[in-house]
This record gives C-alpha cells, sequence and structure tokens, in this order.
C-alpha cells in the first residue's frame, strides 16, 4: 500500500483516505491527462517510487467516510481513477479489476492438491482397503473445505469490521495475524516457511534422483549423479521463483495438471494388460491406516497455497466454489487411480507405483512427466514463503525487482544447498510435512474462525464449536504421531 499525491483535489471531501497497489511510477515528464467531468471521475497521478509493478488493471483498494466514491481501478500505467457512485451506475469511466477466472483458480487448486503424491495411492489402497480408503480420502476432503470455509468465515468477520485489513489477508500468515493475532501470525509464518523450503528441497531431490535413472541409461557412462543434477535444475527453479503474476502460474498449471493426467493414463493402461483381480486386495483394512493414511491426507492439505490463489481471482467471492470443484475432481481422479492400481497391480505394489512399470521407454516418459508435474508445481507452493519474506522487508510495493529477484534467488538457492547436504532428507520432510501441513490444515483454520468470532461478538453454535475443537485435536493427534514416528 501507499499515499497517492494526487494531481488535483477529486472531491477531497469524499475521499478521506486513499489506499492502492500500484504498477508502474510515470516518468516526471510525462503529463497526466485530465479527466474534465467534475466529481464523476478524475485521474491521479502515482508519485511514489519503487511501488510494484504488476498491477495494470487491478482493482485498487480504498477507504471512504462516504459512499460516494466506490469504485477505483487502473485506467492505465501510472494512472488511478476514482469514478462516483452516479457514474459507476451509469456505467461511466468504469474500469473492471483484472484477475484469473473461476476456471484457472480450480486449475491452481487442482495443481496444489495433484502431484507426485497421487502415484503413492494406489500402495495406499492396498494397505487399507478399497472401500475404507475411498471412505477416508473423500472425509479428509469433506474436512479439508469445511476448513477453507472457516477461512473465507474468519476473513469476511474481520473485513466486515475493519475493512483496512484486507489487503493483508490476501496471505496465510497475513490472515492468521488479523485473526487470531500476532503471535499466531508469527507461528504461522514460520510454518509456512519450513514448509515451503523443505518442499522445495524435496522436489530437488525427487527430480534430481528420477532424472538419474532416466539419464544414466540411455547415456552409458555419463557423470549424471544426484548432485550434479540439482545444480543443473537449480537455475530452472530460480527461473520459476521470478514468476510474480498468477496469471503465468496458470498456465504453469494447466501444463502440470496435464503432466499428471497423462502419467497417470500411461500408469492405467499399462495396469489394465495386467488384468483386474479385486480379491488381490481386502474392502476394509483398519490395520493398515496408521502408514497409508498420510498419503491420503497430505494429498489435501495444501490450505497454505489458497490465500494467494483466492486473492489473484477477478471474483474471489467465487473461490470457495472452484476450491470446491477443485476438491471434487481430485477426489474422483485420485481414487478411481488407486483403486484400479491397487487391483491391478496387487497388493505388494510399491509405494511409488511407477516403479512397478517394467518397458524402459514407457517408466521414463512417466518419470518425465512426473518431474514436469513438480517443477510446475513448483510455483504455487513457493509464493506463499515468498510473500513473508517480502512483507518483512517491508512489502512487495516497496521494494524494488532487483530485491525481490535476489530474495528468491537466495531462498531457491538454499534450498538446493539443504537437498545436497541433508542425507536423510525423506525423513526430515515427513516430519515436516507431518507437523506444519497437518497444523497449517486442521490447527490453524478453526483457530481462525473461533479468534474472529470471539474478538468480533459473533456467537457460534455449541455444535459448531465443539466440531472445530474436535478438528485441531485431531490435527494435534497427527503431528504428535509424525514426531513420535
Amino acid at each position: 500500500q501507499s499515499r497517492l499525491r494526487s494531481g488535483q483535489d477529486c472531491g477531497a471531501s469524499n475521499m478521506s483516505a486513499f489506499t492502492a497497489t500500484i504498477s508502474q511510477t510515470l516518468r516526471p515528464s510525462v503529463r497526466i491527462p485530465t479527466v474534465h467531468a467534475p466529481r464523476r471521475s478524475h485521474a491521479y497521478k502515482i508519485s511514489s517510487p519503487g511501488l510494484a509493478r504488476r498491477c495494470s488493471g487491478v482493482q485498487l483498494l480504498y477507504a471512504s467516510r462516504k459512499s460516494t466514491s466506490r469504485i477505483v481501478g487502473v485506467e492505465r500505467r501510472g494512472v488511478v481513477r476514482c469514478v462516483s457512485a452516479n457514474a459507476a451506475a451509469a456505467g461511466d469511466g468504469v474500469v473492471k479489476p483484472s484477475g484469473i477466472s473461476n476456471a484457472a483458480a480450480t486449475a491452481n487448486v487442482v495443481k496444489s492438491i495433484m502431484g507426485a503424491g497421487c502415484f503413492a495411492l494406489p500402495w495406499a489402497f492396498a494397505q487399507t482397503g478399497y472401500l475404507f480408503t475411498t471412505a477416508y480420502m473423500i472425509a479428509a476432503a469433506a474436512l479439508c473445505m469445511y476448513c477453507v470455509a472457516c477461512m473465507q468465515r474468519a476473513r469476511e468477520i474481520v473485513v466486515a469490521k475493519d475493512p483496512s485489513v484486507q489487503p493483508s489477508t490476501e496471505s496465510y500468515s497475513g490472515l492468521s495475524v488479523a485473526t487470531i493475532g500476532p503471535i499466531g501470525g508469527k507461528i504461522s509464518q514460520l510454518m509456512v516457511l519450513v514448509c515451503c523450503f523443505g518442499i522445495s528441497s524435496a522436489y530437488l531431490v525427487f527430480v534430481a534422483s528420477t532424472l538419474v535413472t532416466v539419464l544414466q541409461a540411455p547415456i552409458p557412462g555419463a557423470p549424471f549423479t544426484q548432485n550434479f543434477l540439482i545444480t543443473c535444475i537449480t537455475p530452472i527453479l530460480v527461473a520459476l521463483s521470478w514468476m510474480r503474476s498468477f496469471s503465468g502460474v496458470s498456465i504453469i498449471s494447466l501444463f502440470g495438471n496435464i503432466s499428471v493426467v497423462i502419467g497417470m493414463v500411461a500408469v492405467l493402461v499399462y495396469a489394465s494388460g495386467l488384468g483386474f483381480n479385486m480379491a488381490a486386495i481386502p474392502a476394509v483394512n483398519l490395520a493398515g491406516f496408521p502408514v497409508a493414511f498420510g498419503s491420503v491426507a497430505f494429498l489435501f492439505f495444501v490450505h497454505f497455497t489458497m490465500p494467494p490463489i483466492e486473492s489473484a481471482m477477478e471474483k474471489p467471492k467465487d473461490f470457495f466454489g472452484s476450491a470446491l470443484n477443485a476438491f471434487i475432481l481430485s477426489t474422483v481422479v485420485s481414487a478411481a487411480f488407486g483403486i484400479v492400481g491397487a487391483i491391478c497391480f496387487g497388493p505388494d505394489v510399491p509405494s511409488v507405483v511407477i516403479t512397478a512399470m517394467k518397458g524402459a521407454s514407457v517408466v521414463a516418459v512417466v518419470k518425465l512427466l512426473l518431474c514436469m508435474n513438480l517443477l510446475c508445481t513448483f510455483p504455487i507452493v513457493t509464493r506463499g514463503a515468498f510473500q513473508i519474506l517480502e512483507e518483512f522487508m517491508g512489502g512487495e510495493e516497496n521494494l524494488s525487482d532487483i530485491v525481490i529477484y535476489s530474495t528468491r534467488s537466495a531462498f531457491v538457492i538454499a534450498a538446493a544447498y539443504c537437498a545436497i547436504a541433508i542425507p536423510s532428507f525423506g525423513k526430515l520432510l515427513g516430519l515436516v510435512g507431518g507437523v506444519c501441513c497437518t497444523a497449517l490444515t486442521m490447527i490453524f483454520p478453526p483457530l481462525m474462525l473461533l479468534a474472529a468470532s470471539k474478538a468480533h461478538g459473533i456467537k457460534l453454535s455449541f455444535l459448531e464449536v465443539f466440531w472445530l475443537f474436535l478438528i485441531i485435536i485431531g490435527g494435534v493427534g497427527i503431528a504428535g504421531l509424525s514426531i513420535g514416528s
């Protein structure tokens, strides 16, 4: 946010405060045209240097004591337009806010959910049975959607009481601060950072180790070690980390979703050739739940990626519907893939199903698609961490491009160093995911709603309060099991 110094008054009596996120400062030599429509539409010069350079067409936020000025938009780079309520009703000078569509938001959420973890689902279904696994997969998806609703309701409560906090609630940690308070916000920030950092390092390890098996066979004697490939892949992740527009991320997500679908189809085609044997796996096996639940539940524990996607939408109020569509689609596709994979490969299916596939060319293609999917997921997963780092340094709008890109590059390079330096990183990632992802999905969203409701006098029913505490206790229990294991 920044204060705007106006080229003319624009009805100062009607506008008490005017805040915005702007893209670019005009050069001093550029003359700002005056809009000749008194008290209806006026142009503003953006004079604050170092503002974010990416908001042409983005909806702006402001506070007004009166409702005579309601719509603010970017007329073009460096010019802000204020439109009166009457003009807005008449359609004069209204600049439509730009953002990603509902379908693009759904694609981004699907990309956050479905990734390399999908290829562990046949193993999970073989462990706990096709009926039982399907049941708790649906329950996990429903629980996650309820937690999404908790986050949205908590945001609506605090924004209704204080509209000035709206921009800060566009990140997970900012929403935690606005609802739970500074301490809760700091804890959530730490967990998001650790989670994103751990996932980034895991992606590097997984992609590099997978490419080693793909490249060494066709190129005998080639010195492709895992650490060498991590070094080669790091510049690609650095370039992906520089993506600041969610429109570009949406395109990347589309490619990632396509790569996952093609990879899953390849596995299913291969599995169908083995034959279907429903008797190979049980319908219900409660004993396998402790080891298999993580593969299913953590498929959906991606709530720290949700606020940036919602805030990037053209119509943020439609986010719940987009997220619901994404969770339904992901649940149906994942369940079908897991059941077919389990009954075709049998009870001895490995935890990563592609390793059970024979045939060098088919396996190589599936592995490459899986690597592509992880690379496409990276910009979405790390976005929350970048928001926290940039807010800590004063906010993206107050930072130069060099500082932003340098910070993001340093984050990726540090993750690459961690991937090379820590040999047992898989266990560390399991701990980070089990504790941080569970807390960010099952503990913080209910706490957000409880704290916001209590602070602003919103009464929740006894049954809902009981349910919220039950979810929190369940999240604490899962986190404890992760630490104990």
